[in-house]
């Protein structure tokens, strides 16, 4: 009988670990993504608040490249140490040190040190359909900006990334046409501001 509560007791940690390592091991075979994306953010009623869309580029070295490109264009650039948050409108570009917390800047998920997840988020599976696994990530930090960030891979193929913070807002993050693995162009995360940018520097 000890023998079986001391099983009944292992089962959910075992099931953590096996669904960290499952993706972590997804992650290190990413070292670049690119494609489409389309957002869209949730109230708490689950009513459409914001819609958004455009393209965007992610490598391994905690390099992406964000570019929404409806219903109004900016554009966010990191390469691995800057980030550069450009508005078309308002001509502005902000500029400031890259936040390499994974609970802050989700995007990083893709770019960034696969072995840090295990360290970041504790990791559950939350569904499985065949090849079409999601995994719910749970920041283990203080004040996280997101409660929870699912993750959904088809086989080894990112579909979509789900957050919700403490007021339950949900942004859905749907990925489009994505390529994997293709080396990006060697300015591709570099970002000149256009002539004439009012540049706000925050580093």
């Amino acid at each position: 009988m000890y023998k079986l509560l001391m099983l009944v007791t292992l089962l959910p940690s075992l099931a953590l670990a096996n669904a960290a390592e499952d993706l972590v091991a997804k992650l290190q075979g990413l070292e670049s993504l690119r494609g489409g994306f389309e957002q869209t953010v949730l109230d708490q009623d689950g009513r459409r608040a914001q819609e958004a869309s455009g393209t965007m580029e992610v490598a391994r070295g905690n390099r992406f490249y964000w570019h929404t490109e409806r219903p109004y264009e900016q554009l966010a650039v990191s390469d691995g140490e800057t980030v550069w948050v450009y508005d078309a409108d308002l001509e502005q570009v902000v500029v400031r040190p890259l936040n390499e917390n994974l609970s802050e800047t989700p995007a990083l998920l893709f770019g960034g040190d696969p072995s840090a997840v295990g360290k970041a988020f504790r990791v559950e599976e939350q569904d499985r359909n065949g090849d079409n696994i999601t995994y719910r990530l749970k920041p283990r930090g203080s004040d996280p900006l997101f409660e929870t960030l699912d993750v959904t891979f088809d086989g080894q193929r990112p579909v979509s990334m789900r957050l919700e913070d403490a007021l339950g807002q949900k942004t859905v993050i749907d990925f489009r046409d994505l390529t994997l693995n293709k080396a990006p162009a060697a300015d591709r995360f570099d970002f000149q501001p256009p002539e004439g940018t009012d540049i706000i520097n925050q580093q």
